[in-house]
């Protein structure tokens, strides 16, 4: 078997509607590759049109991994994550091929391609519900500071709200007594480049803008509508299904300018994670495929 540290792996992010899809098809022909997915809706069957999932023509032959691998109602980590694309991965390397990481959802890259270990982290329903019943009766700020003393470091990156990662950062420190940024291993797995992919703001706002009002006209207020046994499950906070989901009767205008901008929001924070990520990484226009072609073919020699 293939030692992982000796794996080259690209990574390519951005936020959405940047044009991920369409560098990384370019990318996988020119090199040889496969895709493998970092998104975290994109794992859900049946979420297609509000996630842009490629079909299979437009695929074009190229092979997409940890895509459609989960229900909608699966409570789907971080760590599972992790575990299942280093199978990939590996599978994709020992097959001569190139294994090119495509996705927005940044925490997902970090935590991959940083040597971060949360697959084999225990999990105790106890733990988690108790923690929860102090989230919901004394707020989600209780927790994090609780967090904050423990762990400062983890909680610095997670959101108060974000309760859900917040309560696991702290069922992780009751159940093995460590912190989890201590679940950071001291090498890398890979040897790995990220390209982070970037436009002008007015240009990534008209683009998104667009790439709604298509998802629209593609049917995505009937997709939400078929799924909505799911309401209260992970997956259906998905931008756009959520937003549809949560007043399913409004005018479709009204969802779909609620949506643009809940995407154009959701697009600033992930530009403000892809900074901050301690990873090797370049930014490079998303329409300059001759400088992003150079810069990797650099990394592959190298």
């Amino acid at each position: 078997m293939v030692q992982a540290h000796r794996i080259k792996a690209l990574a390519l992010v951005g936020c959405t509607a940047v044009g991920k899809s369409a560098m990384a098809l370019k990318l996988a022909k020119r090199f040889n590759g496969e895709i493998i997915g970092a998104d975290s809706m994109q794992i859900y069957r049946g979420f297609d049109i509000g996630t842009g999932k490629l079909t299979e023509a437009e695929c074009d032959g190229v092979v997409h991994k940890m895509i459609d691998i989960a229900d909608g109602d699966a409570d789907f980590s971080v760590g599972e994550y992790v575990k299942i694309a280093k199978a990939e991965i590996e599978r994709t390397y020992n097959s001569g091929k190139l294994p090119i990481i495509v996705g927005g959802t940044g925490l997902y890259v970090y935590s991959l391609l940083s040597g971060c270990n949360f697959a084999d982290a225990p999990k105790d329903d106890n733990i988690r519900n108790a923690l929860k019943l102090v989230a919901h009766f004394f707020g989600p700020n209780v927790l994090h500071d609780m967090l904050t003393g423990i762990d400062e470091q983890s909680a610095s990156k997670i959101s108060a709200n974000d309760c859900k990662r917040v309560v696991r950062a702290l069922e992780i420190f009751c159940l093995r007594g460590q912190t989890k940024s201590d679940t950071i291993t001291q090498e890398k797995p890979y040897d790995d480049l990220t390209v982070v992919l970037t436009l002008p703001r007015e240009m990534l706002y008209d683009k998104i803008n667009k790439r709604v009002h298509s998802m629209f006209d593609d049917g995505l207020i009937e997709e939400v509508k078929s799924l909505l046994q799911y309401k209260n499950h992970t997956s259906m906070q998905a931008l756009g299904y959520k937003q549809i989901a949560a007043d399913i009767d409004a005018p479709r205008e009204v969802l779909e300018q609620i949506t643009a901008q809940k995407t154009r929001n959701y697009a600033k924070r992930q530009m403000t994670y892809f900074n901050g990520m301690k990873l090797n990484k370049v930014f490079i226009d998303a329409r300059d495929y001759d400088r992003v072609q150079q810069i990797v073919e650099n990394f592959l020699e190298n």
